[in-house]
């Protein structure tokens, strides 16, 4: 199976002492791939990486058989992101929302908006201005711009910060609609460990700037416990330093 991206010892220290340390780890082309952690604990410096906004100390990230060390550019069009996005302008409407991000994507139909528009759910609501959009409504449209350019591979950060339960489960229907239907691949980063159990297929645990964990739901459970116990014990534990005992990579 292709492989849509793969971290090869992305390693990043600060003066503060914070950072992240030897992350491994790869995703399979059409695979949703759950980032779990509490704050703090690097989900997003990684991230920033992997797009290129921040550059390693060490280590290398591969897009689609990209390296974005060397091949930069042609790595970065197979991507789009949601990581600390600014808001959308509220006095304009979803659609001209999106005009405005197409501008960077001369190349585009101008019929790839009312697709994107369509496959978040926001269709409907295309002329009306953002001001009167909902937390999730406006996350979606936030979505609808990380596809703008077709991506193959999607990073969401976060992506369900602040919504409600019908909220969370209209985005989670949409990531996986779009997986099964479009083949898209995503790596999404959240500190909610059962919404990231019920979405994807395997889940990697960072604490501490290291990725300690990595597996599907089932691999990661011992019968008897609840995901979130092991996932608190898992913390406890790289907490008492015993990273390198316990790691394990799951393919």
């Amino acid at each position: 199976m292709e492989t849509a991206l793969e971290v090869k010892g992305i390693t990043k220290r600060y003066k503060s002492g914070r950072g992240v340390r030897d992350i491994r780890f790869d995703i399979a082309k059409g695979d949703i791939f759950g980032l779990n952690g509490p704050n703090g604990a690097g989900k997003t410096t990684l991230l920033k990486i992997i797009i290129g906004l921040i550059r390693p100390d060490h280590g290398s990230v591969t897009i689609f058989g990209n390296n974005t060390t060397d091949q930069f550019e042609q790595a970065m069009k197979q991507v789009g992101c949601m990581i600390e996005t600014a808001d959308s302008y509220d006095y304009l409407s979803a659609y001209d929302n999106l005009k405005l991000s197409a501008r960077f994507y001369p190349e585009l139909p101008r019929t790839r908006i009312d697709e994107v528009l369509e496959q978040v759910g926001l269709a409907p609501y295309k002329k009306e201005k953002v001001n009167g959009f909902s937390l999730g409504m406006k996350q979606r449209l936030r979505l609808a711009s990380a596809l703008l350019s077709k991506p193959k591979l999607v990073i969401l950060d976060e992506p369900t910060n602040g919504l409600d339960i019908e909220g969370i489960v209209n985005f989670r229907n949409t990531i996986q609609q779009l997986a099964c239907e479009h083949g898209i691949t995503f790596l999404i980063s959240s500190h909610m460990i059962n919404e990231l159990s019920l979405i994807a297929g395997r889940i990697g645990i960072m604490q501490n700037g290291q990725l300690i964990r990595v597996g599907g739901v089932n691999e990661l459970v011992k019968p008897g416990i609840t995901l979130e116990q092991y996932i608190v014990s898992q913390l406890h534990t790289s907490k008492e330093g015993d990273h390198d005992d316990h790691r394990q990579y799951i393919k």
